[in-house]
Order: structure tokens, then sequence, then C-alpha cells
């Protein structure tokens, strides 16, 4: 019995642990993703 919350401590902290994770990540991605619109847009703008 004892194993078992363990283990379902260990499991409910690594599923939030990676959901955090996750989050981090796509905010990153979609901040690369921005900033290389913004900077393909400067590169279209005529001289």
């Amino acid at each position: 019995m004892t194993t078992t919350v363990a283990g379902l401590i260990v499991g409910i902290v690594a599923y939030i642990t990676y959901n955090h994770l996750v989050v981090k990540t796509n905010k990153v991605v979609y901040q690369m993703e921005a900033n290389s619109l913004e900077f393909l847009d400067h590169l279209n703008e005529p001289i």
C-alpha cells in the first residue's frame, strides 16, 4: 500500500512537471514564430 501511494505521488508530480514544461516550450515556439514572421515582413518591405 505504501509503494502504491509513493508511486502515485511520483506519477502526479511527473505529470504536473511535464505539463509545465510543455506550456513553457509552446510559449517559446510561439515567440520564435512571431519573431520569424516579423523578420520576414522586414525582408519583404520595399527599399
